[in-house]
Order: C-alpha cells, then structure tokens, then sequence
C-alpha cells in the first residue's frame, strides 16, 4: 500500500477536496454553518471525525468556506464532480450512520440524505443492503445484562 501522497490531487486555494466534502456534509447534518464551535477559531465542532481525518488547517478551511458562504446546491453539484462512487457511497454511509446512532429508523429520508444520494446518483438500492449491516453496528441492545 503507498502513501497518500500517492492519490492526493492539487486542489486551487479554497476549492472543495474528497475530505472537505465529508466534514462540510457532516456540518450541514448538524445543522452547522461552521466548523468552529464557538465562532472564535476554537473549539471545534462536535460533528469532526474523531479519528481519520486529521485537524489540518487547509481542510479545515476550505469546511469553513462551504459551510459559510456556499448554498446546499452548489456544494452538492461540486462534490458530485469530486468524488468517485465508492467516496459517494461512504459519505452516503456516514450520514446514515449519525442518523441511526441518534434513533433515526429510516435515515435515508431525512432531507439532507435524500437531497445528497439523489445529487450524487447514490441509488436506495445501494444503500439497503449496507445500512442494514450499519444498524445492525449500532443495536447495542442484542447484549443484554
């Protein structure tokens, strides 16, 4: 397996990245119109990834810039541009995800998931089966006391 210097894309100043992507989706789940907490560059928001992508100024930028000053649409129809099926699918499944962790039976019908598979041609089908097996990860409750 190589670096990932290997697959990284030069991305102009303030242009939307495949890792971009993920946290500005995250921050528009939360209902995020940054990724600073508190509007003073500190702390961070709770939506971030705790592990994976790493606090770099330069993603954490570009989040801001999409979630302060770009609409719902045109970071949709940018990010179709940017990701591969397989990114789309796993942003997909991330949202998904936050969604069943907080209760949701049916998270695909929340507006935003719904708004985003259908911008970025992720089809139901696609999702079903993997969503099954996400909130299967998520019953807690198969391990009784």
């Amino acid at each position: 397996m190589g670096s990932w210097i290997e697959y990284d894309a030069i991305y102009p100043p303030g242009t939307l990245t495949p890792g971009a992507v993920l946290l500005v989706a995250l921050g528009h789940l939360a209902g995020a119109t940054s990724v600073y907490a508190d509007g003073s560059g500190y702390p961070l928001a709770d939506f971030l990834p705790r592990r994976g992508l790493a606090y770099d100024p330069d993603i954490l930028g570009r989040a801001e810039r999409y979630l302060g000053e770009v609409s719902l649409d045109a970071f949709a129809a940018e990010a179709t541009e940017r990701l591969n099926q397989r990114q789309r699918l796993c942003l997909m499944l991330n949202l998904i995800d936050r969604l069943q962790a907080d209760g949701y039976e049916r998270p695909e019908a929340h507006p935003l998931v719904a708004r985003l598979m259908d911008a970025l041609s992720v089809s139901p089908a696609e999702i079903a089966p993997l969503r099954q097996a996400l909130a299967l990860k998520n019953d807690l409750s198969i391990f009784p006391q």
